[in-house]
């Protein structure tokens, strides 16, 4: 509950800071952020986007939403502020903290959003944003579309559902009050990580060794896209032998972009889970 009233705040107060110096309708949006790229690309058309990160023309963003190609990158610098006059920047609380001060101080509007760790987060972040672009209606037709996608999955869930663990790139494990873990319970997924009575190792990913993995049992080992088969000490942790021979058949890989990034479209994802964890099931109970 009180991390739901910090959540509000933040976004207030990143809203107030937007408006307050925006039109009503910004005609040169950049962002500077990869999740925010990708509501600003549904958002608004090629023209009114001055921006947006490197990052959007990445192979493994998860749906392009628009031709990336007909809109200019940044890497968020202050120089490509200055260079490419935005009426609105939209930007994440973690990152460029240069650049973000650089547009307090000179008074370019600036909106600056948190992450979003649920579905409630995402429509509080998407109709944030969507006034403050002037794109109300959008907006409100990418909420019904992913609460409509939410509905569908209540109605047709698992009669027991799927224990799971997860590793994201970086080999952390995914905990309660993460998006990650509003996604697999919207996919009819348990999470085993909240099982674990443990402190986190930062906010709310934690970490676990074979002799806790083997002890939780997960029917499924869910892998972020950058984590398989990559060669460095995180992937020799995650593919130990043992994990291999007793999980073999029982590992799906996940975008991790769309797992982090709070989008309309994480009902997408957890709809697209869900058919990946019903396919693995049924090979597994074929061979048996």
């Amino acid at each position: 509950m009180m991390r739901g009233v910090f959540f509000l705040a933040a976004v207030a107060l990143g809203l107030a800071g937007a408006t307050s110096a925006a039109p009503a309708k910004p005609q040169r949006v950049m962002s500077l952020n990869l999740c925010t790229d990708k509501l600003v690309l549904q958002l608004l058309p090629p023209e009114r986007i001055a921006s947006v990160t490197y990052l959007s023309r990445g192979q493994d963003t998860g749906w392009p939403a628009a031709d990336v190609s007909r809109v200019a990158v940044n890497y968020g610098t202050s120089e490509e502020v200055l260079a490419q006059h935005p009426d609105l920047v939209i930007a994440g609380t973690t990152s460029t903290l240069a650049t973000r001060a650089l547009l307090r101080k000179v008074g370019i509007a600036l909106l600056e959003l948190p992450a979003a760790e649920s579905f409630d987060d995402i429509r509080k972040l998407t109709r944030t944003i969507g006034h403050a672009v002037g794109e109300e209606e959008k907006t409100e037709s990418l909420l019904r579309r992913m609460d409509a996608t939410l509905a569908e999955l209540r109605q047709t869930a698992p009669s027991r559902p799927i224990t799971v663990v997860a590793w994201d790139g970086g080999g952390n494990v995914p905990g309660p009050a993460t998006l990650f873990d509003a996604i697999l319970t919207a996919a009819g997924a348990v999470n085993v990580a909240t099982r674990l009575n443990q402190n986190t190792l930062y906010g709310n990913y934690a970490g676990f060794d074979l002799e806790q993995l083997l002890a939780l049992d997960p029917e499924l080992v869910i892998y972020g896209g950058s984590a398989n088969g990559r060669p460095d000490q995180v992937h020799q942790q995650v593919q130990h032998r043992v994990v291999r021979k007793l999980f073999a058949d029982r590992q799906i890989t996940y975008n991790e972009t769309l797992f982090r990034c709070g989008l309309p479209q994480s009902a997408d994802a957890a709809k697209q889970l869900r058919q990946s964890m019903q396919r693995a099931l049924a090979a597994l109970r074929n061979h048996s």
